[in-house]
């Protein structure tokens, strides 16, 4: 049994600054400004768009927490003000920046106590409820992740098994890229909303992968999918509430082919504190939940599936694999 936090500890948790300052430096994106060398104060502000005045006070308390670091020529990157520069691995700048979907997960959470009494938030944050270039953000930011995890999952299992793959909700098809140029046998369809699938099939040729692949631009709940040997639903499910979950695997069911599978890709019961945490964002985004591997089982029940197999990847979330 871990210790119990005392007052000290539970301050800490609840400090504003440090995220706060953070992104306020990926949002004005402070450290890319710095790669060509030191700034003074006036010049940064100037590239930044900021008061000078305040802009010094925030960069004071970076400099002291060793994002940032101060000579006599100017600010210079501190060591770990690398990991904000845009081309960063893992993407982390996109992820704080306020202008992006990060800042309008970062807002919703300012509405908690509200969407704690009231059961949900006044407004849904899924991607169709988003601006434009909040939508666009949050495809970016997806495909971050789908780059660098689709090699994983083309090695998680066996895929020579399969000739047609359905990536549901594929976004703008930085996946389905990963799983055909690991696997040359496979073909697959892309399908997702309106506003991120167009922009797959430019992805697709860019590939050379054009004639191996097919875009459906559309409601999942509405659309009629294709006949194919295996449907991925990766970071999808945890997005919708139990009943439309259950409707979407029930859907790739219908049209699995004889020997083919269903795949489930979420963060099932990651560490406590991590699990927790991205439960209270479906909550404050108000179309989803965290689920459990049995609470998986039990929808795909529901839709006329059986856990087949579960597939671990050397990094990442594991797949559970239906059939």
């Amino acid at each position: 049994m871990t210790d119990p936090l005392g007052p000290a500890e539970l301050a800490a948790m609840s400090d504003l600054i440090p995220p706060m300052a953070l992104r306020a430096a990926a949002t004005l994106r402070l450290a890319d400004l710095l790669t060509a060398g030191p700034l003074d104060l006036e010049t940064l502000a100037d590239k930044a768009g900021a008061d000078s005045d305040a802009l010094g006070r925030l960069m004071r308390y970076l400099v002291a927490r060793r994002i940032f670091a101060q000579e006599e020529t100017g600010y210079t990157l501190g060591e770990s003000g690398h990991w904000l520069l845009d081309d960063a691995p893992g993407g982390l700048r996109r992820w704080l920046d306020l202008d992006g979907f990060g800042g309008h997960m970062d807002r919703a959470f300012i509405e908690l106590l509200g969407t704690v009494k009231a059961g949900g938030p006044v407004a849904a944050g899924n991607k169709t409820s988003l601006e434009p270039k909040a939508a666009a953000s949050y495809d970016e930011l997806m495909e971050i992740r789908a780059v660098q995890e689709a090699p994983l999952l083309a090695k998680a299992l066996d895929w020579s098994r399969f000739e047609h793959v359905v990536d549901v909700g594929g976004g703008t098809g930085a996946q389905l890229v990963g799983l055909l140029e690991a696997h040359p046998h496979l073909r697959g369809t892309l399908v997702d909303l309106p506003i991120s699938a167009p922009a797959a099939p430019e992805r697709f040729q860019t590939g050379g992968l054009a004639e191996r692949t097919e875009v459906l631009a559309g409601d999942l709940f509405e659309l009629e999918l294709p006949s194919a040997d295996v449907f991925v639903f990766r970071y999808l499910l945890h997005s919708f509430e139990d009943d439309a979950a259950a409707d979407a695997l029930r859907r790739a069911a219908d049209k699995r082919r004889a020997g083919g599978a269903v795949l489930v890709i979420e963060s099932a019961e990651t560490a406590p504190v991590a699990f927790a945490s991205m439960d209270l964002l479906m909550l404050v985004l108000g179309h989803g939940r965290e689920r459990t591997l049995a609470e998986y089982d039990v929808l795909a029940q529901a839709a006329g599936l059986t856990r087949a197999a579960i597939h671990q990847p050397a990094i990442g979330p594991r797949v559970l694999e239906y059939s």
